[in-house]
């Protein structure tokens, strides 16, 4: 029988594991049946996250400054997550823009305080599925934020001069 600090311990470690973390069957499985809706009034390839937003999946790979600046271009900011049916449904848009997994700059960056907080300037950052041990700030300089750490979904902080994809969101 198992002591109660062991029980514990255990409690604590999955409680901090990633939520919403997927390999790849699991996401192919999970959007299969999800439908992508093209947002009509913005430019191409942008697809509508929420009765308020869309967002584009750009590939390209910037330094999170360089994907802010895109984004504004079009009126908009690196995405803000809310909640787990955004972030499942940004999941499914990174898949079918690119079935492979990679980084994604999301509108994030840590405060003087040591929070985040969204980019838009809505305030700080309530909603996140941080992978295990995130976020650390390794060696003092991971301030922005990136998502699908390790695997589908889970969120990491990292340097902003290093260079990822970009999700751009517009309001509607």
């Amino acid at each position: 029988m198992p002591s109660a600090v062991m029980t514990v311990l255990l409690m604590g470690a999955l409680m901090a594991a990633p939520a919403f973390a997927y390999n790849s069957t699991e996401v192919r499985a999970m959007c299969a049946n999800v439908e992508l809706e093209a947002c009509g009034n913005e430019p191409c390839g942008f697809y509508r996250l929420n009765a308020f937003s869309c967002v584009k999946v750009l590939t390209l790979e910037r330094d999170f400054r360089s994907a802010q600046v895109g984004c504004e271009l079009v009126n908009g900011n690196l995405v803000k997550v809310q909640n787990k049916e955004d972030h499942d449904k940004l999941l499914c848009m990174m898949l079918r823009v690119f079935p492979r997994r990679l980084h994604y700059w999301i509108g994030a960056v840590r405060g003087e305080d040591g929070d985040f907080y969204w980019v838009d300037g809505s305030g700080p950052v309530a909603y996140g599925p941080w992978r295990l041990g995130q976020p650390d700030n390794h060696r003092g300089e991971e301030n922005c934020v990136w998502v699908n750490s390790g695997s589908w979904g889970p969120w990491n902080d990292g340097p902003c001069y290093e260079k990822s994809s970009v999700l751009c969101q517009v309001l509607v």
